[in-house]
């Protein structure tokens, strides 16, 4: 059996949605599948980017390649899916309206173009597909924006075992960095959406040291470029905190990874986070407003009392939930639904 799996970049595993499909390539592959993942050639003609055609004809040009494949299985996912002759899978990783709403900082027209140009194929890409929300959030967004029925919602995994409490002395050591400093950690993109206008000044207000494992770093942070998983462990043991302040997510790796490595999260009610502070309320005291005083006042917080039971009661919760075992198990039966004749 071959499962194609479409990717935004098949040549990094550095984003979410590209994380998401190594994952599912691993869990396929040690289930007897053959996988290969698929992403985008299509260089968009500017003028045709500039009235926002470019994700439609990714869409388009991705379809085809994977229709070619003549694979028994595809997994599609955002705005790069549609017909491809054979059983798909279409994976909603949040949506482009509340992605552009959240994170664009550019001109009216500039944000309309964005959101109008991505929504357009992510509303139909779920057409003739078992459709799967990562998120509760996410599914109540398809129904509002794009009235999609949603087959089921299956929240990210992770990799409990790795990512996992450790000796932060030892990871300090292995990240060069100093055994009596406060740091807090941000992982990822540093862009808007994820509140990077407002981390360098809350980190400098309440006295830490921002350290950032990820992409466009300010000059004033510790950079530790992209870092593999296997990597990015001693990272979150290294820190006092991970701060995400994120004015938008569906379900994200790192704040799972983050909670499964016992270490404070400071970040939003937000996607996933919103399911998990219904099953686990007393994290509520790590969670804040993308605001500038509601950060720092948190980092402050933090300083004063850096440890709390809540965060074994979060690892414990997050293992049970979205471990490796639960995440392989909730897709394996959802694809062989799939497949079935």
């Amino acid at each position: 059996m071959h499962a194609v799996l479409i990717s935004p970049d098949a040549s990094n595993n550095s984003g979410g949605v590209e994380r998401f499909c190594a994952l599912l390539c691993t869990i396929l592959d040690s289930a007897g599948w053959t996988t290969s993942v698929i992403s985008p050639k299509l260089t968009v003609p500017t003028v045709l980017g500039r009235i926002g055609l470019g994700p439609s004809l990714q869409a388009v040009s991705v379809t085809r390649q994977a229709r070619l494949q003549r694979a028994n299985l595809v997994v599609s996912n955002g705005f790069l899916g549609g017909p491809t002759g054979c059983k798909r899978v279409h994976v909603f990783h949040g949506t482009m309206v509340r992605h552009v709403a959240a994170g664009s900082t550019g001109s009216r027209r500039y944000r309309l173009r964005e959101g109008v140009g991505g929504a357009v194929p992510e509303s139909i890409c779920g057409r003739g597909a078992t459709v799967v929300a990562v998120s509760r959030s996410t599914a109540r967004e398809l129904h509002q924006f794009y009235r999609q029925p949603v087959d089921a919602v299956i929240p990210n995994g992770v990799d409990t075992e790795l990512f996992s409490p450790g000796d932060r002395t030892q990871a300090r050591i292995r990240l060069g960095l100093a055994l009596d400093e406060r740091y807090a950690l941000f992982v990822g993109r540093f862009e808007f959406r994820k509140g990077a206008d407002l981390i360098p000044t809350a980190c400098e207000h309440a006295g830490f040291k921002l350290v950032v494992a990820g992409s466009a770093p300010p000059g004033s942070a510790i950079a530790l470029g992209t870092l593999t998983p296997s990597e990015l462990v001693h990272a979150y043991r290294a820190a006092d905190c991970v701060l995400l302040p994120t004015r938008y997510e569906a379900c994200s790796f790192v704040v799972l990874e983050a909670l499964s490595s016992g270490v404070p999260l400071i970040t939003t009610s937000v996607g996933w986070m919103q399911d998990f502070l219904r099953d686990c309320p007393g994290y509520q005291r790590f969670v804040v407003k993308p605001e500038l005083q509601s950060v720092t006042t948190a980092l402050q917080d933090l300083r004063e009392d850096p440890r709390s039971p809540v965060l074994a009661q979060a690892r414990e919760l997050v293992t049970r939930r979205n471990g490796l075992e639960r995440f392989a198990g909730q897709w394996l039966e959802l694809i062989d639904r799939t497949v079935q004749p």
